[in-house]
């Protein structure tokens, strides 16, 4: 037991450096990063959802509400299409678990208005998308002006 042994792989995998994501797989962490963001602070909307009525449209919008808002978030975040998406910080958290549940929750009973007036799942799912994506275009404007607000200690 006078010397320590390692695996030469394991000594190439750390002196090698690591590469850069770009393009679809960037993309693809940015979405899988903000369908993490949107499902955790969403979580107050969708338990509110559980026992809310009307339940099926309800719950059908929410989840196009959930999934839109989720990759709009996740293609905004690497300023993509013009959109300079606010960084994560203390300050904005809260900002964030607010909008997202605001968002899930008007968009849901937005779609569920729908679905009650027109009897389509198709307009219920529409009404859902345009909501949500309108709040996630939205929301740098929101978050900056909520920022500029927030004193520095």
């Amino acid at each position: 037991m006078t010397e320590r042994g390692t695996d030469h792989a394991t000594e190439e995998r750390q002196l090698r450096r690591r590469d850069e994501k770009e393009g679809t797989e960037l993309f693809l962490q940015d979405v899988f990063f903000a369908l993490g963001e949107v499902t955790f602070l969403g979580l107050p909307a969708f338990l509110w959802l559980l026992v809310a009525e009307p339940n099926a449209p309800l719950k059908y919008a929410a989840l196009f509400s959930w999934a839109t808002l989720s990759v709009a978030v996740g293609a905004f975040r690497g300023g993509r299409f013009g959109v300079a998406w606010p960084p994560t910080s203390p300050s904005l958290v809260v900002v964030r678990l607010l909008y997202y549940d605001a968002t899930i929750l008007a968009a849901a009973y937005a779609g569920a208005a729908g679905d009650l007036v027109l009897r389509s799942p198709v307009v219920t799912a529409a009404v859902a998308v345009v909501v949500s994506l309108a709040a996630a275009l939205a929301f740098p404007r929101v978050a900056a002006a909520v920022d500029s607000r927030t004193p520095e200690w």
